[in-house]
């Protein structure tokens, strides 16, 4: 059973994982809008199966396995670990921009050292939860839901999805979150891979998408 989490690492995850945390995670899609453009995911329930498959078995999964190895690894060759399968230049880009970001906005509240160089994104959450004594099962659920939520978000700009519509996806994909995070706590390395192909194909064509709102 997951321990109790304090107020004071709540409060953290609450500030760290919420959108209006100034590391620009608005301005990327992951893929998400190429999709959409090319009438791939229009409804309510596609937005919710393009997301789930991402949690459960694609770039949202690997990034899950990461962080919680942060719990238990070097974080330097997790990162260059994490750097190596970004399945496209944008997912590239994403992930160490975000990352980056997340690193300089996070030294408000704690002075952890983190690898020189290309940071990728879930070792840098995850190396700021851990300085701060987070529970990495409490961390990992913030972190996927930060993820999903994200991804809503773009799907209520673009499809447009309604915004009633995206807490339903929302809301459906919470014991999706809850799972995979169990699942991620427990996974080792060798559980790292996934099978979503369109999403990362996406990803890769978005490059030469005009016009475009997102960076990636």
């Amino acid at each position: 059973m997951p321990t109790e989490i304090e107020a004071s690492q709540l409060l953290l995850l609450l500030n760290w994982m919420s959108p209006a945390f100034p590391i620009g995670s608005f301005a990327y899609s992951h893929g998400l809008e190429t999709a959409i453009v090319e009438n791939e995911v229009t409804t309510q329930t596609e937005v919710e199966g393009w997301i789930s498959d991402l949690v459960t078995q694609g770039s949202g999964w690997n990034d899950s396995v990461l962080f919680a190895q942060v719990w238990n690894g070097e974080s330097e060759t997790l990162n260059e670990l994490a750097l190596s399968m970004a399945s496209s230049s944008e997912r590239y880009l994403e992930t160490t921009q975000l990352g980056r970001s997340f690193a300089l906005a996070v030294s408000v509240f704690t002075n952890v050292k983190f690898p020189d160089g290309d940071l990728a994104y879930p070792i840098a959450a995850g190396m700021a939860c851990k300085s701060m004594g987070v529970d990495q099962h409490s961390a990992l659920l913030a972190f996927l839901q930060g993820f999903a939520a994200a991804q809503v978000s773009v799907a209520v700009r673009l499809v447009p999805l309604g915004q009633t519509a995206g807490l339903y996806v929302l809301k459906n994909l919470m014991p999706i979150i809850s799972e995979t995070a169990s699942r991620a706590a427990t996974a080792t390395l060798d559980d790292l891979g996934g099978c979503t192909l369109l999403a990362d194909i996406a990803a890769m064509k978005h490059e030469h998408l005009q016009p475009r709102i997102f960076r990636t």
